[in-house]
């Protein structure tokens, strides 16, 4: 009887070791960075790839830029814009934050990589090159969040997180952020929660009260306006990986790279869109599926939130007002030390 209990006990104290073993290993990160329940969101700063990332780095992220001051969110939720505002996102006149080509090329060769990373963006394996191609690269000016997703065991694991602004993004042709560059994983549209709980390595002015969701655009974006973050002024620029940047737009505001001001008021509200045809379209891009009430008789296969009103996040007091903070959701509370509402 005494042998028998003795080895219970081993057995026991062999699982509870092994238990231990796998609680502390997380693909490199710290306990502390570990997404432990479903409510859970994962504090992404640039540069970093984080556990399982889909390829290794395609593009570089940008340390130091400031969310601007109108972009916050107010004590319904977090701000949310359309992916065509003018001055939503930033980048380099003449300067390509992320490499199409090579995401590209590390897919075709990594088959099983490719058609989960394909799936999870609604496409078929075939149609990476054309779809990936169409994409245009931007910098995010906020802190976004967004459903990221690692490859793990043949599969993407879906990592609910918010992405520090800096970081290197493809967008769509309605101005939704699909890849994260530093290491190409598939993005999709954030899970809203209910009391989230934010994790992972928070950067110094990480506040709840900065981050953004970006919805699609109701139309296709044939000119984006980028807010320069080197020089504080606008530029257009068209999409896709072969898009080419136009020339400056006002004047230079008193900002620097690092701390960007607010920019002027944009030269009109929206960028030009297409026009489309008399008729809907009956032959969709990757990633799109039919649509009647679309301008062009398509929209983006993962779905869309709801229509919002645009308010410019990159608008200072003399612009926006005071108390402009743009629109926002009301389906969370933040619970990450800071004051305010959270995604």
């Amino acid at each position: 009887m005494e042998s028998r209990t003795a080895g219970m006990a081993f057995r026991i104290v062999v699982l509870l070791v092994v238990a231990g073993v796998l609680g502390s290993c997380g693909g490199g990160s710290s306990k502390s960075a570990a997404v432990q329940g479903h409510s859970e969101v994962t504090a992404e700063p640039v540069s970093s790839a984080g556990a399982n990332p889909f390829t290794g780095a395609v593009g570089s992220d940008t340390a130091g830029v400031k969310p601007p001051a109108g972009a916050t969110g107010g004590a319904g939720g977090p701000a949310t814009y359309k992916g065509n505002m003018p001055g939503l996102y930033g980048g380099t006149r003449n300067h390509h934050s992320c490499d199409a080509e090579k995401l590209i090329t590390f897919l075709e060769q990594n088959p099983g990589k490719a058609a989960a990373w394909a799936q999870t963006l609604g496409i078929q394996t075939s149609q990476i090159r054309d779809y990936v191609t169409g994409l245009t690269a931007v910098v995010l000016r906020t802190d976004t969040r967004v459903t990221n997703h690692g490859y793990v065991n043949g599969r993407a694991n879906p990592i609910q997180a918010v992405l520090e602004a800096g970081t290197a993004v493809l967008v769509d042709r309605y101005g939704r952020p699909v890849v994260k560059c530093y290491c190409g994983n598939p993005l999709t549209p954030p899970e809203l929660l209910t009391s989230p709980t934010y994790t992972g390595q928070r950067w110094a002015d990480f506040d709840t009260t900065h981050i953004t969701i970006i919805e699609t655009s109701t139309t296709i974006i044939n000119v984006f306006t980028i807010y320069d973050l080197s020089t504080g002024k606008l530029y257009t620029k068209t999409p896709g990986a072969n898009g080419t940047d136009g020339p400056y737009t006002g004047a230079p505001s008193s900002g620097t790279t690092n701390a960007p001001a607010p920019a002027p008021a944009p030269p009109s509200t929206t960028p030009p869109v297409q026009t489309g045809t008399t008729g809907p379209s009956t032959s969709c891009p990757p990633g799109e599926v039919p649509d009647p009430s679309s301008s062009d008789g398509c929209s983006p296969q993962t779905g869309t939130h709801e229509t919002t009103t645009p308010v410019c996040p990159d608008a200072g007091p003399a612009v926006c007002g005071d108390t402009s903070t743009g629109t926002s959701t009301h389906q969370s509370t933040g619970n990450s030390g800071s004051s305010g509402q959270s995604p």
